[in-house]
């Protein structure tokens, strides 16, 4: 009679790991491309993060330094109402300068030309010479942005000549502020094209070049999408016909 065995003593087929072990034969011949190509992609990406280092770095810190200076502003804001626009458009002056033609600058240089226009209007009265001196800063900005930034979109071109137009009127340069507001209809934009026509015409009427005010008066007249500007320049024309020309 044989010799009885205990439970324990018995050798049972392991079904796992007899499992494990067909799964194994049927992907072994697969995983050493697989462990190649995951190689291969961390190498890739290693070297993406080497070149965005080594070429996209001064276009990053720009941005974050952009970044914090927003951050600041807005706590300059509640810190200093009164004195904190002035010294915010100083930091973005500097920013400008230390960044000249980096992307981060443009988007600066318009914000800043803006900027230093509403100090102007909101100083005008009650310091005229400070006034004149924003004034001054916002048409350099905006020339700064036409001229670093020619390629830019018609539109922030527009902008940027509409800006200094404003500037350049303010200060009396009715040549100047006129060559930018004819800039500044090129875009497309029909509300700005409308208010840059307006403005010309009135430019051209303060230097005696009545002829050209009132092109750019019929020109709003003529315009459906003028709106109050249109009916202004009916306005303007009537005007026209009771003031000789200055002789050139």
């Amino acid at each position: 009679m044989g010799k009885h065995l205990r439970y324990s003593e018995v050798k049972h087929a392991d079904k796992f790991a007899e499992g494990l072990s067909a799964v194994w034969h049927r992907l072994e011949r697969y995983i050493l491309p697989a462990l190649i190509v995951a190689g291969a992609c961390l190498v890739l990406t290693v070297a993406w993060f080497v070149v965005a280092r080594l070429f996209g770095g001064s276009g990053e810190a720009a941005w974050e330094e952009r970044f914090e200076l927003a951050q600041e502003a807005a706590a300059r804001a509640k810190d200093e109402p009164e004195g904190g626009s002035d010294k915010l458009l100083d930091r973005m002056s500097a920013f400008v300068q230390k960044h000249q033609g980096a992307p981060a600058a443009a988007v600066t240089l318009l914000e800043l030309a803006q900027g230093h226009n509403r100090r102007a209007a909101a100083l005008r009265d009650e310091s005229p010479k400070a006034a004149r001196e924003h004034l001054q800063k916002a048409a350099n900005a905006a020339e700064q942005f036409i001229a670093d930034f020619p390629d830019q979109r018609p539109a922030a071109l527009a902008i940027a000549h509409y800006e200094a137009a404003k500037a350049r009127m303010e200060l009396g340069e009715w040549e100047r502020a006129a060559d930018h507001y004819e800039k500044a209809t090129a875009a497309g934009l029909p509300a700005l094209a409308a208010m840059a026509r307006w403005q010309a015409g009135y430019c051209y009427e303060q230097l005696g070049r009545l002829d050209q005010a009132r092109l750019k008066y019929e020109e709003l007249r003529a315009d459906p999408a003028a709106g109050w500007c249109g009916e202004q320049a009916d306005f303007a024309l009537a005007q026209l016909g009771r003031r000789p020309a200055k002789p050139r």
